[in-house]
């Protein structure tokens, strides 16, 4: 193999390789991705916290209307 063609060969594999400014972009992005996924799950937990209570109230309006259909057939005095 002659000079020109190892040389031409490392140029083709260099090619392929990362340089430090690729990896500080990625680097860069996946901070980003992490700072959106921390906004998703506080969202997540807004939403869980709303739909927990909103739970508790329409079960507590079914368990009124409930016990008030229950009243009307207890023996009156």
């Amino acid at each position: 193999m002659t000079t020109e063609e190892r040389i031409a060969r490392l140029e083709g594999e260099i090619s392929h390789m990362a340089t430090k400014a690729d990896i500080e972009a990625v680097r860069g992005e996946i901070a980003g991705v992490r700072g959106e996924i921390g906004n998703v799950r506080g969202e997540i937990g807004k939403l869980s916290a709303t739909l927990t209570w909103r739970m508790i109230l329409v079960a507590s309006a079914i368990q009124a209307l409930g016990i008030g259909a229950l009243l009307q057939f207890l023996p009156r005095a």
